[in-house]
């Protein structure tokens, strides 16, 4: 009987060992799996992170805010012709900011993805500079300042969570949102979580959560702070339809409340979008235009001011 029992124990080891094998590799291939191998738990407890730790890029992982702009860091130039893209010691993009605010100096911080960090431009051209520019223009007997707090990829989320724990520190009078379109993405997911939690990873800096095909937005790191859409995903516009834009426009009101209770003004934007589809980006525009509403009716029933740019 005991030599039953150890026989029938040695088979199920074998087995277990053979499916993690298995497992192993699926992993090799760059298949995500909702799991740990065994052979990732075991990499994890002797080198920490069970992935190589990624070392020169632009973004670092960040508590509540998921990831954000590596400090003191310019972005690599294959040419010298193309935009220089800098980051100062607080990781907000441009030059360095005093955290205390100057006696007299009115601030403004503008939240939002690329498009507020300014992605295709240099430092000297993303709008916050050119808003600065012509904000003094306008006030010459009033210092303003004006903050790019915008990160490539940040939904409004994780604007939310940017404002509140890292942009109040620096004593803002005025915030500008500008968010949309990223916004849009967690929409098409079947599995759908107004938390984005579904479209969201939690990001150790390292390479460990790599997917293959995500696409190279944002110099690469949506492979290692997003997942993709699961196998069954099925029509993404019909998940864009049924998810709704519930979550954007609570994640607005959150923001505006927030500011608020801080004795910061805030300003919403509508976001500037036309044209048909990309092909690669199925209801990116329809989902802006429901989201550009969402803007105009937070504006509205909340007294805030609105920079219709897409009117």
């Amino acid at each position: 009987r005991v030599r039953t029992q150890r026989s029938r124990l040695g088979l199920t080891i074998f087995v277990i060992v053979l499916l993690d094998l298995a497992l192993e590799v699926v992993v090799f291939l760059g298949l995500p799996l909702p799991f740990p191998t065994l052979g990732q738990i075991i990499a994890r407890g002797l080198g920490g992170g069970g992935g190589a730790v990624l070392e020169g890029i632009a973004f670092e992982p960040l508590p509540y805010v998921s990831y954000g702009l590596t400090p003191d860091y310019e972005r690599q130039r294959p040419r010298k012709d193309m935009p220089l893209k800098t980051s100062n010691s607080h990781g907000f993009r441009g030059p360095e900011i005093p955290l205390a605010k100057p006696a007299g100096a009115f601030r403004i911080v503008c939240l939002g993805g690329s498009t507020t960090y300014s992605d295709a431009v240099g430092d000297d051209e993303t709008y916050p500079v050119h808003l600065e520019a012509i904000l003094r223009e306008k006030r010459p007997d009033q210092r303003i300042d004006v903050i790019n707090a915008g990160v490539p990829s940040y939904t409004s989320a994780e604007s939310l969570a940017n404002l509140a724990f890292r942009c109040l520190e620096f004593e803002p009078d005025m915030i500008v949102v500008y968010h949309a379109a990223n916004d849009v993405r967690p929409r098409r997911y079947a599995d759908f979580e107004p938390s984005y939690f579904h479209y969201r990873k939690v990001w150790d800096g390292s390479d460990r959560l790599r997917q293959t095909g995500a696409g190279d937005m944002a110099g690469g790191m949506n492979q290692y702070i997003q997942w993709l859409p699961p196998e069954d995903n099925g029509d993404p516009l019909a998940n864009l339809d049924r998810n709704g834009s519930g979550a954007f426009r609570r994640n607005l009101v959150s923001i505006v409340g927030l500011a608020r209770a801080h004795g910061i003004e805030p300003v919403l934007t509508t976001f500037a979008a036309k044209g048909p589809d990309p092909a690669t980006d199925p209801g990116l525009i329809q989902g802006i235009d429901e989201h550009n509403a969402a803007i105009r009716s937070v504006a509205a029933e909340h007294g805030v001011t609105l920079v219709d740019v897409n009117g």
